[in-house]
């Protein structure tokens, strides 16, 4: 059913609830917590913590989003771009769906003729680099956002990892793995180093959504490095360079305090200046053929074949 009335904000308002809940603001302090609470003891309505910037300076906004019930349904997420204009035109309210990891909360907001995703950017460049990638066909494509997030379009599909064994032929395989290499070769030449699990992590976990008709999508660029600054890399991009290293990861775990890490990163990123281009994106080939491995272990020895052969082939031009 559509909702109860449509969002009623003045375009003035809607500027100032944008600019409280994005970027993500930081926690509240407690006594805006407790403030928020509808009364002694009670808790805190789940809708309303995102907006509690606007419980001082503009409370009588704030207290019309406490009822709202679009607000109620949808919370932030009712005043992205996307979201904002169905709600406006009367469309039902979409269905919610919540994961996240590393970035933090991933919802997926899924409307009758399309479904959207909505997350928090991870690096500072992530919106560039995503973006570049949908409009060359390897990422989801891009949406109207807000700053500090993503807003994109769901991308359908299996991962890699969990193909059902009657679809493992090896035209098929090889298919994939053509479209894998073809994917990173094209996100080479854009300048963009993946950095990341394509095939499988350890765990069995890929980032390659794969449709029926073997087309393929590669998601998440959290960690993605841009190399147009190359060989001037910011402190960031040096770090989610070694956040994929094993040495890295075990250097963390032993290192005193953060002036060791920065020592580190200062260091690697005189490597990667020395380094050239070529040889940064080459350890994408690398995750490849390890995550291929990976992947092995779960779905068979007899994927590894057709799908380095496509890959190889399509990566090479």
């Amino acid at each position: 059913m559509p909702p109860d009335r449509s969002l009623d904000y003045a375009e003035e308002e809607v500027a100032v609830i944008r600019r409280a809940i994005a970027p993500p603001p930081p926690k509240p302090p407690e006594e805006v917590i407790e403030a928020m609470r509808p009364a002694t003891g009670l808790p805190v309505p789940d809708h309303m913590p995102p907006f509690w910037k606007l419980s001082d300076l503009e409370f009588p906004l704030f207290m019309r989003l406490t009822a709202d019930p679009i607000v109620k349904a949808l919370s932030r997420y009712a005043f992205f771009p996307e979201v904002l204009q169905r709600m406006r035109s009367g469309q039902d309210l979409p269905k919610l769906e919540f994961s996240g990891r590393a970035r933090g909360m991933v919802t997926i907001l899924r409307f009758a003729d399309r479904s959207i995703v909505i997350k928090p950017l991870q690096n500072g460049r992530e919106d560039e680099i995503a973006r570049t990638a949908g409009e060359i066909g390897v990422g989801p494509a891009q949406l109207e956002s807000l700053p500090g997030y993503l807003t994109e379009e769901f991308v359908p599909g299996t991962f890699f990892t969990e193909l059902p064994e009657e679809r493992l032929s090896d035209d098929f395989l090889e298919g994939v793995g053509s479209t894998l290499g073809d994917m990173l070769r094209r996100l080479h030449q854009a300048g963009i180093y993946y950095n990341d699990v394509t095939f499988s992590d350890p765990r069995g976990r890929s980032h390659l959504l794969v449709q029926e008709d073997g087309s393929c999508r590669l998601i998440d660029f959290g960690i993605s490095l841009m190399l147009d600054r190359h060989p001037r890399l910011e402190r960031e991009e040096v770090h989610n360079f070694v956040r994929t290293l094993p040495m890295y990861r075990v250097f963390r775990g032993m290192a005193e305090d953060e002036s060791q890490v920065d020592r580190f990163l200062e260091e690697y990123a005189g490597k990667l200046a020395a380094a050239s281009k070529s040889d940064i994106t080459s350890r994408d080939l690398a995750f490849a053929e390890q995550g291929l491995n990976m992947a092995a272990r779960r779905m068979g020895e007899l994927i590894i074949e057709p799908v380095r052969k496509g890959f190889k082939l399509a990566y090479s031009g």
